[in-house]
């Protein structure tokens, strides 16, 4: 704590039983509510104690705004004696109301209440922003083109409006990832066919499920709809094409090749179906005779078909990447350009004027069939699964790797609209304080903040990092949002108004004067790190804000001024997190030499170092109370320090793998931590059990946060951000 010869304290008449980190709602041991009553009284304080009740936290500010130093026991040190205003800090109890004015020797009094039990046996996911969880690997236009539907390897079909790209609907039911998906031609319903081999048909407007066909016993590849509604089409790696009566769902016929079959298609008139895949030939069937028809050799192993809505016209794309158009009537070819890698999929326009393509190169190739020229040649910069055209012929759906979906223009090749959030690994998350909004950032450079009521992206803080983001933290009272990352700058953004004021760099070599006073004085050399920017924190009482790099440094800044503070060196390693004690007053840090550092946040000066972990420290996290440091490393271990013997009070058992993010709940009696695995566990602190787990959907969880209430949990998922939570 900053020394200062007299101190004004807030002293409390009623004292709370003493909060220790397993207590989150101790119904034995404590009243409902708790109402707690005292008045500001002028006391003396040590700089190395901070007295006071254990289990209460408020944090004290006066009215122009001063700053308050805080500590764990809900003793204050304020800089005037003017009326101040009392923030809970919401340490064990949260407070009702939660802002009171109080002058010197004025009573007053507020209730507390416990936090309140979640029920994990009743968690889950409550949504997502955005997008799919895993790969899209099919698409498709409504009859009318103001929907789409996806399918992904999340096992999930969501439908999307296509004028603003919102969610208006997912339907689960499939077990096992979906490959394939299709409108019904009068686009009332919606076929899709899942890894398993079963087909669900949906009525996607109210999305309910109408009816499974089984039948196919291993993957489905490919559903094509009879152009006049009434039957259904489809392949498998069963080796098996398989025809079926939408009316009745039963299956009317099925034709058996040597190999897998890949791709179907019907012809317009709907009296003859293709088929292709591994037996390096195309396949006409007559369908109502269930007979082979015509048999066309190919040069390769056929990936994708499209037959022409109008003419006699069949596309083929092959696992070299070369593409083919036949004419079955008159046997006619026309070979066109070789992608770079295999070519993935084909799409006619209805109008039968444009075939688009795409290949793993993540090239789309838009051909004007009339003219039989190249007309787009689209760079997606994503793998692209899944293709398919608007009625209109001027829109064209892609769907791919990240769960992004996007609009092209045929006509101008430029992208019309992007259905998704970030566009790649989100590295970090933060919460605002009062809930009700979500910052996240990473790979794609861009901080994005979500409203969390309306359940979509609010706005954008630009201008962005010139590279990817490693950390985001805002400060307590939620006006400033810092981030920092590959660029080397440690960058601060007005939330409340979306400005950006500065950045703590050497680059910028005068003062940057904010409108409302702000100054950023920077231009030395010291100010600024020097290699990556990978962990940032504030400090509680809002003053202070701790960044770590890979430059060894850990960096102590003054925000309203812009100055450095600290300078703190670690010449044994790289630094990789810093995490500020909640009474403000200490700075802990760990990274490549394997032990964890406490650090005096006012004179810079060494507390502590914890020894014990035997590989990197990825991750450090304070209890509430400020008793505990929780640590993981490497070495796949999550160990829980007493910081009041310097031991290891327990060692928490998760899946093995790195534990990539640690935060305690805030109440302090749980702690959630997620592993490269992408799952994640919620311990009960007051046992070291495990309470709930989270599967997860891929590898590589960067960062979690709990909701400022303790009732929802925030994880990504690669570009995905999901809020778990009870169910209703």
């Amino acid at each position: 704590m900053i020394r200062k010869p007299k101190c004004l304290f807030l002293m409390f008449c009623f004292i709370l039983l003493v909060l220790p980190v397993s207590g989150c709602d101790q119904r034995d041991a404590l009243p409902e509510t708790s109402v707690i009553s005292g008045k500001v009284v002028v006391a003396e304080a040590t700089e190395d104690k901070a007295l006071g009740l254990a289990g209460v936290s408020l944090l004290v500010v006066d009215e122009t705004s001063s700053h308050v130093e805080t500590d764990a026991g809900g003793y204050f040190e304020t800089t005037a004696l003017s009326e101040a205003v009392i923030i809970p800090r919401k340490t064990g109890y949260r407070f009702l109301p939660e802002k009171q004015v109080v002058g010197e020797d004025q009573e007053f009094e507020f209730v507390a209440y416990p936090w309140a039990e979640p029920d994990f046996a009743n968690w889950g996911t409550q949504f997502s922003f955005d997008g799919h969880l895993d790969l899209v690997v099919a698409i498709a236009f409504s009859a009318d083109d103001r929907y789409i539907a996806t399918g992904s390897n999340d096992r999930t079909i969501r439908i999307w409006r296509t004028d603003d790209g919102q969610l208006v609907r997912t339907m689960t039911g499939h077990t096992s990832a979906i490959k394939v998906i299709a409108f019904s031609p009068q686009g009332h319903y919606l076929a899709s066919g899942a890894r398993d081999g079963k087909i669900k048909i949906w009525d996607w407007q109210t999305g309910l499920e109408v009816k499974t066909l089984k039948g196919h016993t291993n993957l489905l590849t490919d559903l094509a709809w009879s152009p006049d509604g009434t039957k259904l089409a489809s392949s498998g790696w069963d080796c098996e094409v398989r025809i079926w009566d939408f009316a009745t769902g039963n299956e009317l016929k099925s034709f058996t090749n040597e190999n897998w079959v890949r791709a179907v298609a019907w012809s317009p008139d709907s009296k003859f179906l293709f088929s292709g895949g591994d037996d390096l030939s195309l396949r006409v069937w007559q369908v109502d005779q269930g007979e082979l028809s015509a048999e066309f050799e190919t040069r390769d192993k056929i990936m994708s078909l499209s037959a022409a809505p109008k003419g006699s016209l069949v596309a083929m794309a092959f696992k070299s990447g070369a593409l083919e158009v036949l004419n079955f009537e008159t046997g006619e070819r026309t070979f066109l350009e070789e992608y770079q890698g295999e070519a993935a999929i084909l799409s006619w326009s209805f109008d039968a004027h444009y075939l688009a393509s795409a290949g793993t190169d993540r090239v789309i190739q838009v051909w004007d069939w009339d003219k039989q020229e190249l007309v787009q040649s689209i760079n997606t910069e994503n793998y692209i699964f899944a293709l398919d055209w608007g009625r209109e012929s001027h829109l064209l759906a892609s769907g791919g790797y990240k769960g992004i979906i996007d609009l092209w223009s045929a006509e101008s090749g430029e992208n019309a609209l992007k259905i998704a959030g970030h566009t790649s690994a989100i590295k970090a998350l933060a919460w605002s304080p009062q809930g009700d909004y979500l910052a996240s950032g990473g790979e794609d450079r861009i901080i994005r903040i979500w409203d969390l009521d309306a359940r979509k992206e609010k706005f954008q803080l630009l201008p962005g990092h010139s590279g990817p983001m490693e950390d985001l933290a805002w400060s307590p009272d939620g006006t400033y949002l810092a981030s920092g990352g590959h660029d080397l700058l440690v960058r601060v953004w007005n939330v409340t108004e979306g400005e950006y004021l500065g950045a703590f760099t050497e680059r910028i070599k005068k003062p940057f004067v904010h409108e409302k006073g702000f100054e950023f004085a920077v231009g030395m050399h010291s100010v600024s790190h020097e290699d990556i920017v990978l962990s940032l924190s504030w400090a509680p009482n809002g003053k202070r804000l701790a960044s770590a790099s890979w430059d060894k440094t850990v960096a102590v800044w003054d925000v309203p001024t812009g100055t450095q503070l600290l300078g703190i060196q670690n010449p044994e390693g790289w630094i990789t997190t810093v995490a500020w004690s909640p009474q403000s007053d200490q700075v802990a840090f760990g990274g490549y030499d394997q032990a964890i550092h406490i650090y005096s946040g006012v004179t810079g000066k060494e507390i502590k170092k914890l020894k014990g972990h035997t590989d990197w420290v990825q991750t450090l996290a304070w209890s509430p109370d400020g008793k505990y440091l929780a640590s993981s490393s490497y070495d796949r271990t999550i160990r829980i320090w007493d910081l009041e013997t310097d031991q290891i009070a327990r060692a928490l058992v998760g899946d093995e793998n790195l534990v990539t993010a640690l935060e305690w709940s805030p109440c302090g009696r749980y702690l959630a931590g997620g592993s490269h695995s992408g799952t994640i566990h919620i311990w009960d602190m007051s046992t070291g059990e495990i309470l709930y787990t989270y599967p997860g959907q891929r590898w590589g969880l960067e960062t979690l946060a709990w909701s400022p209430k303790g009732d929802q949990l925030a994880i990504t998922e690669y570009n995905s951000i999901i809020i778990l939570g009870e169910l209703d």
